[in-house]
């Protein structure tokens, strides 16, 4: 992951297939700890490889195999670390502590808590292709 912009996070990937109006392009994420000194003797589980749909554009001669860049813009990716991390620990937390607030014991409070990320992550399903049309990769020229 590359930051050009304070706006902007890049990432270089290769077109795995084209579609009518976007391309699916695969791209591997490491951990910032690779790209250290000590890089070596990081375990290959710091590696991921994705697949992100990126819009395509009316004009574009690129081919499968391509090598490509493509952006998203920072506020993009803390909604998303917002919407993946953050709003399940709130849901948690303040589960927790109106559990307890209401007598319950921890062990009650604890499991009670758990049990609520299950609608928090059935809403996300449901409403994943709305989530999805906000989160747009484009390619960068």
């Amino acid at each position: 992951m590359e930051v050009i912009q304070q706006s902007e996070i890049t990432h270089q990937g290769t077109i795995e297939s084209i579609e009518d109006n976007h391309f699916n392009v695969r791209i591997v994420s490491m951990a910032s700890c690779v790209s250290c000194s000590a890089g070596g003797t990081c375990s290959a589980s710091d590696i991921a490889e994705k697949i992100v749909e990126v819009v395509r554009p009316k004009d574009s001669k690129y081919n499968i195999g391509d090598m490509v860049t493509i952006v998203l813009n920072q506020s993009m990716g803390l909604k998303a670390v917002f919407l993946g991390y953050v709003a399940p620990f709130l849901v948690l937390f303040f589960t927790l502590l109106i559990m307890l607030g209401l007598g319950y014991n921890e062990g009650i409070g604890g499991l009670t808590a758990l049990l609520m990320l299950i609608p928090y992550f059935a809403v996300m399903y449901i409403f994943k292709d709305k989530i999805k049309e906000k989160f747009i990769f484009r390619l960068k020229y």
